[in-house]
């Protein structure tokens, strides 16, 4: 959508208060040259930025899809 528009990519993040209390949402400097016709480095630079937020306070972090469905014969599931 934002090579079709020209619109710049915010990122942005929230986090849970302590106790359930809300949330506190955070924007970041819009990304320049962003999309920049490299779809892996842009690929890579989303992820990088996904990653340095989990690192940052992990307990954050909460995976929603079961992405691994299926497993080896004999293996225990993981959800």
């Amino acid at each position: 959508i934002a090579k079709m528009t020209g619109a710049k990519i915010v990122p942005s993040i929230t986090r849970l208060l302590p106790g359930g209390e809300g949330y506190v949402l955070t924007f970041y400097p819009a990304w320049e040259n962003y999309p920049s016709g490299d779809e892996i480095a842009d690929a890579r630079r989303m992820n990088e930025f996904i990653e340095q937020r989990v690192l940052e306070m992990p307990e954050q972090y909460f995976w929603l899809h079961k992405r691994f469905k299926t497993r080896p014969e004999g293996e225990a599931r993981y959800y």
